[in-house]
């Protein structure tokens, strides 16, 4: 039996029935976490100008490094400073921020990308607790043994809508100094996201 339905109203049909099918998925990929939108274009705002500790630091100009690969991002933008340009290990402090395309690809590469799982080949990574970032939608703390040992490299891996934010203090200083270092710097750095 022949069908009725002329061909050009089965195209229209097929058609509407495609774009209804990408809206709805488009809708189930953005719609779970569509409050969390933050302004975009808005990265190197959310950088420190400087380490929130009394020691002298010297700023290195900022990076756009390329690795890790992370599906979904759109930049990424680095700032480290340094205690003694001579002897890195005296104390670095480094700050990444990525965005997104969406708040959904960040909250996968929130879960995908923690410091524990991309360094654990170098040594321990265990989570801690640390302070509240102000407006933060998802954070981690974390603590490395690289070499055995106390701590001697600190964490903070923050979402906040479709931008991740990681922040380390790496160093000989002592584990409570560390600590005061990454905990000032994540309310800093949720000041800055509550600016924008």
């Amino acid at each position: 039996m022949k069908s009725t339905v002329p061909q050009s109203r089965r195209s229209r049909i097929a058609t509407i029935g495609s774009l209804l099918i990408v809206l709805l998925g488009l809708s189930i990929w953005n719609l779970p976490l569509a409050a969390q939108w933050r302004a975009s274009d808005v990265g190197e705002s959310l950088l420190l100008q400087s380490p929130p500790t009394a020691a002298t630091w010297e700023r290195k100009p900022d990076e756009d490094p390329g690795a890790p690969y992370m599906r979904g991002l759109d930049r990424r933008v680095e700032r480290l400073f340094v205690q003694d340009p001579s002897d890195p290990l005296a104390g670095t402090f480094i700050q990444t921020v990525m965005e997104f395309d969406s708040p959904t690809w960040a909250w996968l590469a929130f879960r995908d990308g923690t410091p524990d799982k991309r360094y654990a080949r170098y040594g321990e990574v265990e989570r801690i607790d640390g302070a509240s970032a102000a407006g933060a939608d998802e954070q981690h703390f974390f603590c490395a043994h690289f070499g055995g040992g106390e701590c001697n490299r600190w964490y903070a891996w923050l979402r906040f809508g479709q931008y991740l934010i990681e922040v380390q203090v790496v160093g000989r200083m002592s584990p409570e100094t560390a600590s005061e270092t990454l905990k000032a710097a994540v309310a800093n750095i949720g000041e800055a996201v509550h600016r924008i």
